[in-house]
């Protein structure tokens, strides 16, 4: 191939930044596309709608949000919420729970473990990469449960809301 040839399949400067994110979206998606398959579950364009929302959001998404972002008549919001109940048994997402209760999802970036710290004033979401499950765990088990699991989410205030007052 010419070296013009080259150039010509290349983005433009600006779009440069852009399209790391979005191949580095895909690969994440197509990570989670073959999470499904080994876990035999079937691969379709809703659910990969779906994991694209994931990996685009900034935030974890509710069932309606994720719905909410995907391409007009995908899939029912029925169909949202199943997927993601799948998606979290099997690993793809990672559960967590807003502080009304709403349940929200993000995706589990290879199956790691993770929780988030959550601003109540404008929702800015950061990831804590620290877990107490072992001693949470011991304590389940000192009380004589079994398959244990938790989820756990810390919210506040951000340092803009708290400035804004």
């Amino acid at each position: 191939m010419a070296n013009d040839e080259v150039h010509s399949f290349l983005p433009e400067p600006k779009n440069i930044r852009s399209m790391k994110g979005v191949s580095m979206t895909i690969s994440l998606v197509d990570h989670c596309l073959k999470n499904l398959s080994d876990a035999g579950l079937r691969v379709t364009k809703q659910r990969r709608a779906m994991l694209e929302v994931l990996a685009n959001a900034e935030n974890p998404l509710s069932a309606e949000e994720t719905h909410t972002g995907m391409p007009l008549a995908s899939c029912d919001l029925v169909t949202v919420y199943r997927s993601l109940d799948q998606f979290e048994r099997i690993g793809v997402v990672q559960l967590g729970v807003r502080e009304n209760g709403t349940k929200v999802y993000c995706l589990s970036h290879g199956h790691d473990h993770h929780h988030h710290l959550t601003c109540r004033s404008c929702g800015r979401t950061e990831r804590i990469d620290l877990c107490m499950g072992e001693e949470l765990d011991q304590v389940g088990q000192s009380f004589g449960f079994t398959e244990l699991s938790h989820v756990m989410e810390v919210f506040g205030t951000c340092p803009d809301c708290k400035e804004l007052g």
